[in-house]
């Protein structure tokens, strides 16, 4: 009898190993078949949401402005071939801030920084060019089947990138494209201090960063017609009371053109 109960119990035992053997192996499969799966879209979520918390202001998309020129009296500026108006009327020296910038200095109080649209990158035309092999296969092997017309278009992408947008469960390729954006946003940093705002005026188009009305520097990033680049930077100079309002920023981003060739 007692043989009989140790062997029943060594038969129990058995059964027990077996059946945990066989849950340990389907575990490990269903764990397998979820890395291949799913295993770099789990790590891609897990990385951008720790960029998140390091860079909360990547979590941000360019939000629509709804806004006006200001319509009173302008004054015309120009450099580097452009120009562009800003609704005040008062005097105004002209200063070259560095060589790839001109600063405007009213005696009002407000300052306007105009950088030279030459020294900006042209992204998309570097990432494109076949003449840089490695840049390109990337760009391709990335973006596969997503085309970018503008650096315009491919600066929207960028900026409008945010964590939110990852799933562990997306496809791979998508994954992989969302976490190439994000790197570049972060590389970029931001301009000038939150909100981010997106702005458009006819040909005009782009992303401003900050607000006016907190009193801190606004950086716009405006794209022409003909996808020229543009840098500015508005803001009140140190110990003015005056204020610059979002009506003066959208003056100068719809007036923005090239200086006629006669007046060159």
């Amino acid at each position: 009898m007692k043989r009989k109960r140790i062997q029943a119990t060594t038969e129990q035992t058995e059964k027990n190993a077996a059946r945990n053997a066989i849950v340990l192996v389907a575990v490990v499969i269903l764990v397998a078949g979820y890395a291949m799966a799913f295993g770099l879209q789990t790590l891609i979520w897990i990385e951008t949401h720790h960029w998140a918390s390091a860079n909360p202001w990547i979590k941000q998309a360019p939000q629509a402005l709804n806004s006006a020129p200001t319509p009173a009296g302008s004054a015309q500026l120009k450099a580097f071939d452009f120009e562009f108006k800003v609704p005040w009327p008062g005097k105004y020296k002209t200063a070259a801030a560095d060589v790839m910038s001109t600063e405007f200095r009213f005696d009002s109080g407000q300052v306007v920084v105009f950088f030279d649209p030459q020294a900006q990158a042209d992204m998309l035309r570097t990432l494109t060019s076949a003449s840089n092999q490695l840049a390109y296969q990337q760009f391709q092997n990335v973006f596969v089947g997503q085309s970018f017309s503008s650096n315009y278009d491919l600066y929207r992408a960028i900026y409008s990138a945010s964590p939110a947008d990852v799933s562990p469960w997306m496809s791979m390729r998508d994954a992989i494209r969302e976490n190439q954006l994000l790197l570049w946003k972060m590389s970029f940093g931001l301009d000038a201090p939150p909100p981010l705002h997106s702005i458009e005026f006819g040909s005009n188009r782009g992303f401003q960063f900050g607000d006016p009305s907190s009193g801190r520097p606004v950086a716009l990033r405006i794209f022409d017609g003909r996808d020229v680049q543009f840098r500015f930077i508005f803001l009140a100079a140190a110990g003015s009371s005056t204020q610059i309002a979002q009506g003066d920023v959208d003056s100068a981003v719809q007036s923005l053109q090239p200086v006629p060739i006669v007046e060159r």
